[in-house]
């Protein structure tokens, strides 16, 4: 040991010693073991059996009973739930990927849309997506090197036609910013040029200049894993967030980036980086002054939530677990080969931090 150590230790004493190893130790076990052993109810928790990895939130009954009607050959309620969104672009976007998520695996429906309306934008913006999510599913979530010839082969004959299908359904619907979103998300595939890839960025801003969900796709863009850096991906998230509204909850984009550089680093898989106190009280505002039903909620809670965690800000981001689970299928837990077991590890350290008080409070809310 160090001069400069025992030094320190000398001055701290002794119970100071004691207690940070403690305090480390503990927090170890948190970060290995989640809640076994916990009684997670004293704090207003589900217990880890009862964490469902299948949805970020709640079931919306409208977009339930559409989808249900697609996977029976219907495609009538799924072009009026696109219809009613009107032009509440994320609202309408997050319709269309619960839509185009069916017909990637099945789109005999969607086709039978198309016959009868092969003008229909809605209908050609779904099977843009869907072509997407095809590529994706061939793909696959490993590394390039890993995914086998055949299947990147296919790969990259989706994402081509999805780009150009996108493009029909833009040139159908020209006010519409759902088929650049998917354009925005096809080029990190396509590994696009940064000139390229601004030009599809200004005309999706052109229409929707804090389209949630378009930002996400090109935060990914701007990622070292796909086309970017560090230093880009942050300084987009930062910008983005600093000239939206608040209501947009784009103030959630500063908080991924650093997830997103997080990633990078050695070690256990993260479930939240580095923040500021100022970036997640900022996110904190947005999502306590959102309405409960917005589609954009559910990712920046739980983003807020690893943040919260991460932070040692252990009771406020219990109020937060409290309101996702028992839905816990989104990032950062889904970046996890277990999503259950990221999130009952961030809920862990949540209640360390937080003390007994919390389960106190807790118990008389």
């Amino acid at each position: 040991m160090s001069p400069e150590l025992l030094d320190i230790f000398g001055i701290l004493g002794t119970p100071v010693i004691i207690w940070a190893l403690w305090s480390s130790t503990r927090l170890a076990r948190a970060n290995r073991k989640g809640t076994a052993g916990v009684d997670v109810a004293a704090y207003g928790l589900l217990p880890r059996a009862e964490l469902d990895p299948s949805r970020d939130s709640p079931p919306v009954p409208e977009v339930v009973e559409a989808v249900k009607a697609a996977r029976e050959g219907d495609w009538r309620p799924g072009a009026d739930l696109l219809a009613a969104a009107g032009q509440e672009w994320d609202l309408r976007w997050d319709r269309l990927c619960a839509l185009a998520s069916v017909a990637s695996q099945d789109d005999r429906w969607l086709s039978a849309w198309r016959a009868e309306r092969p003008k229909d934008p809605d209908a050609a913006a779904v099977y843009a997506q869907a072509l997407l999510y095809r590529a994706g599913d061939v793909r696959g979530a490993g590394l390039a090197k890993d995914v086998p010839a055949e299947r990147m082969a296919q790969f990259q004959q989706l994402l081509p036609a999805s780009l150009y299908a996108a493009q029909e359904a833009a040139a159908l619907a020209p006010h519409d910013p759902s088929p650049w979103v998917t354009m925005v998300a096809a080029a990190r595939g396509l590994v696009l040029p940064h000139e390229e890839f601004r030009q599809l960025w200004s005309e999706l801003t052109a229409r929707a200049p804090h389209h949630f969900f378009g930002h996400l796709e090109a935060l990914q863009y701007w990622c070292t894993k796909w086309c970017g850096s560090d230093q880009l991906a942050y300084r987009f998230a930062k910008e983005a967030a600093a000239s939206a509204p608040a209501h947009t909850l784009l103030s959630v984009l500063p908080l991924m980036a650093s997830f997103e550089q997080a990633l990078q680093g050695p070690g256990l898989m993260p479930f939240a980086g580095r923040n500021s106190k100022s970036t997640i009280n900022a996110l904190l505002d947005a999502v306590s002054a959102a309405p409960a039903d917005d589609p954009r909620l559910p990712l920046a809670r739980h983003t807020l939530a690893a943040a919260l965690a991460q932070a040692g800000r252990g009771r406020e981001a219990l109020e937060q677990f409290r309101l996702l689970e028992p839905w816990v299928g989104a990032q950062p837990w889904t970046y996890h080969r277990d999503p259950v077991a990221a999130f009952d590890r961030a809920r862990a350290i949540a209640i360390l931090r937080a003390g007994r008080r919390s389960a106190t409070a807790a118990r008389s809310a």
